[in-house]
């Protein structure tokens, strides 16, 4: 069955809540796809996805009324009872879109016309996209009480995606991959878990204070809009400028989503100057994202941490 990789958001975690850019890029290490199982022998794992995909499906059938993306939720039903299961080694809570490949998956099995569809995936108008979004968002709402649908619109299209605003999405070109590029854009694996609802009910929280607010408006989005920019234009100079302020930023106001152990880290980057690391998705854990123009010297200064290379260029 079809594959859906994870997918990483390179900018606009927590500020794309309040219409700043975001940018996401796939990232296909990781997938999961749909599989059947014996649901009378003892799968422990196929049998607890098979589980929480029924929970879902009810769901589904009491709450799922999208007119312009209908699925067949009674197909789906049919199939979890053949043993449907979800297999997946997208590590759940890191940031890389564990729940949004499930629902893309899901979305794409048992939408009515698929195959339209799909024929028209590579030509789909900012309405569409934003329709599809809204879908999405709706089905993924499920794992995490709201969902933007940024994560499953982003799975589903496979490639790189710049939202300008939350009703101007659309595919976007990003520099050549070069693997002895000078510039990397690298994941560090923090090892530790995170309660994403509980992050963002926090930042919710803070944004109800007014001097709060106006720094995300004024300075947050600022950086992280002018770090898009320069990233897609290949304003090398401009980006690590917008990144050096974006992770003081998230250093000094927001440090409540950077793991404790970790904030010496960040705070070294930033006093080398080789290199930049922010928080991935939610934040809290799993994941985070660097940003290096020293490559030999970041993996020197890192040479504890688990680190890989995304983006090359």
């Amino acid at each position: 069955m079809e594959k859906f990789t994870s997918k990483v958001l390179i900018f606009g975690e927590y500020s794309l809540l309040y219409n700043s850019m975001a940018l996401t890029m796939p990232y296909d290490k990781f997938s999961g796809q749909f599989a059947f199982t014996d649901l009378e022998h003892d799968n422990q794992s196929a049998k607890l996805s098979n589980k929480g995909l029924r929970q879902l499906c009810s769901h589904m059938l009491e709450n799922h009324t999208d007119e312009t993306f209908k699925l067949n939720v009674n197909k789906f039903k049919s199939e979890l009872d053949k043993g449907l299961f979800f297999e997946s080694n997208i590590p759940q809570g890191f940031g890389l879109g564990s729940s949004g490949a499930l629902v893309a998956a899901i979305f794409l099995r048992y939408l009515e016309k698929a195959g339209d569809f799909k024929d028209g995936l590579k030509h789909l108008t900012k309405e569409k996209i934003c329709s599809l979004k809204s879908c999405l968002g709706g089905l993924e709402g499920y794992f995490h009480g709201t969902s933007s649908g940024i994560d499953p619109l982003s799975i589903l299209i496979n490639q790189p995606l710049l939202l300008k605003s939350a009703t101007d999405i659309s595919t976007v070109e990003v520099p050549t991959y070069n693997p002895s590029g000078k510039h990397v854009v690298f994941l560090l694996n923090t090892r530790l878990a995170r309660n994403t609802d509980k992050l963002v009910d926090q930042f919710k929280e803070a944004c109800k204070r007014p001097e709060f607010k106006t720094k995300l408006e004024n300075d947050l989005i600022q950086f992280t809009n002018g770090g898009i920019n320069s990233f897609l234009s290949s304003n090398t100079e401009g980006l690590y400028k917008n990144l050096d302020n974006l992770v003081k930023f998230q250093l000094n106001e927001m440090n409540y989503l950077i793991p404790e152990s970790y904030q010496t880290l960040v705070k070294n980057g930033l006093d080398s100057g080789n290199y930049f690391l922010k928080i991935c998705g939610s934040g809290g854990g799993g994941y985070m994202l660097g940003f290096t123009k020293e490559w030999d010297k970041t993996k020197k200064e890192l040479e504890k941490e688990d680190i890989e290379i995304l983006y090359r260029y």
